[in-house]
């Protein structure tokens, strides 16, 4: 059965978005009732909605309340953050380990090009496969975000989604899931109510071959997305014979406590993988977190209310590819601390303005990992879609990942488919980068978002 869910193309917008594009089955119902979200009526893109989630409450940043001509709550709104971050112990235990197995993999490959990965946007779609298959199909997975069973998983996910929720009009970080289920055949509400429920996932039915259907698959990735990803968006589209699309989104906007100002901005030269080229670069002089590695150094850049932005540079002589295999350098990516070096100093730190973007095929990287099972139709187990007389597996589990950054700020988003002082001063040291390196983006919790390699930002 063929069904890659989209024609694809080169171009990838900003967001990253993962989908698991299905042969797979879901129990559910279909229905034709409206739903709402936010307690608001659905727009015309929900026509085929039949579920949607309600996302946790969420007061306006202290400085929009401001703007609207009201009064300034920072108590609220800090008890708000409070009670969002305010998880079980040990939520995140596994993803460490998840991590450090899934990094090297990712980017063995490479050779110079230009690559950025959301860790969590796999991370949240192998979460909802879990709740659709069983047996060695369902443990393979299991192993591979190092959990133990599925009720782990399932409340990980969720504590998850909600300690790193923000959206505040200042920052934003959404995980936005949601399944498209063919109106031809028969669902059981049990799968559907889980992932509403756990994953906050909306779900859909209609007709994969009309193009309404299509179009409100589009119009779903465009909101989610703020239309990061409308440049992509045209070559999205469902097979005729689909049974079940997953689709994860990761929406991050953060803006830097402290912006770079334009008129800093230079051109200069960048010692590229493939040889020298000329970018712009910004530049500022504050006081930063720092952190030095026996490989690597580091410089972090805070966002507000929304976590840090760490430039990692590779010693001289070593690539970003090398660098993302050592051992001390996987631990410090999943380290919200490091134990060995956390100084805060002043620095001069110039950086090039990027824009990158990639296009992942993830099935034989999670192959490599052990996930095989659910890939093959001989030995894919989705018994618990009570999908009778069909032969499910997962044919493509692709991601498109995009993240920039600018004076203000970092945008980043990823769509997975089964198928982000006065005077002179006084620098403690300076930091410039001008070839190749690495980059990481956590969230406040410092879980890790985006992982990416910048071999030529020109």
């Amino acid at each position: 059965m063929k069904t890659d869910i989209r024609n694809r193309k080169k171009h990838i917008s900003i967001t990253v978005c993962i989908l698991i594009v299905g042969v797979l089955s879901l129990g559910l119902t279909s229905c034709n009732s409206k739903n709402k979200k936010n307690g608001s009526e659905s727009d015309e893109t929900d026509a085929y909605e039949i579920a949607s989630p309600v996302y946790p409450d969420m007061p306006s940043h202290p400085e929009v309340m401001l703007q609207n001509g009201e009064k300034d709550n920072y108590e609220a709104y800090n008890a708000a953050l409070q009670e969002l971050k305010d998880q079980p112990e040990g939520y995140t235990s596994g993803y460490d380990e998840y991590l450090r197995d899934i990094v090297p993999v990712i980017f063995s490959d490479q050779k110079g090009e230009n690559l950025v990965f959301s860790p969590l946007g796999l991370y949240m779609m192998l979460g909802m496969t879990t709740e659709i298959t069983d047996g060695s199909s369902r443990q393979q997975i299991l192993n591979i975000v190092h959990l133990p069973d599925l009720l782990t998983m399932r409340s990980h996910a969720k504590s998850i989604f909600q300690a790193n929720y923000m959206d505040d009009g200042v920052a934003k970080l959404i995980l936005a899931d949601s399944l498209w289920l063919n109106s031809k055949n028969t669902y059981d509400h049990t799968a559907l109510d889980i992932l509403a429920q756990e994953y906050y996932a909306s779900s859909f039915s209609g007709d994969p071959a009309s193009d309404e259907y299509n179009e409100a698959l589009r119009k779903w990735v465009s909101k989610e997305t703020d239309g990061l990803l409308d440049s992509f968006t045209p070559s999205l589209g469902f097979d005729s014979d689909m049974y079940l699309t997953l689709a994860s989104i990761v929406n991050y906007n953060g803006k830097w406590t402290s912006a770079f100002q334009k008129e800093l901005n230079k051109n200069d030269t960048f010692h590229a993988a493939s040889g020298d080229v000329t970018c712009e670069f910004m530049q500022t002089d504050s006081v930063y977190r720092n952190y030095y590695g026996d490989h690597f150094s580091c410089v972090a850049l805070d966002t507000i209310e929304n976590g840090t932005m760490r430039f990692i540079l590779p010693e001289e002589g070593m690539t970003p590819e090398e660098l993302l295999k050592d051992e001390e350098t996987l631990s410090f990516l999943g380290s919200n601390t490091w134990e060995k070096t956390e100084d805060y100093a002043g620095i001069y730190l110039t950086v090039p303005k990027f824009d990158i973007s990639s296009d992942l095929q993830l099935q034989d990287k999670l192959a490599e990992l052990g996930m095989t099972d659910a890939f093959d139709p001989a030995k894919a187990d989705f018994s618990p879609l009570n999908a009778k007389d069909q032969q499910l597996y997962i044919s493509s589990i692709i991601q498109d990942t995009r993240v920039m950054i600018d004076e203000e700020g970092c945008k980043a988003a990823s769509l997975t488919i089964e198928m982000i002082g006065a005077g002179e001063p006084a620098y403690d040291f300076y930091f410039t980068v001008d070839r190749p390196f690495v980059f990481e983006i956590v969230s406040a919790t410092g879980l890790p978002l985006f992982i990416g390699i910048v071999n030529d930002p020109s």
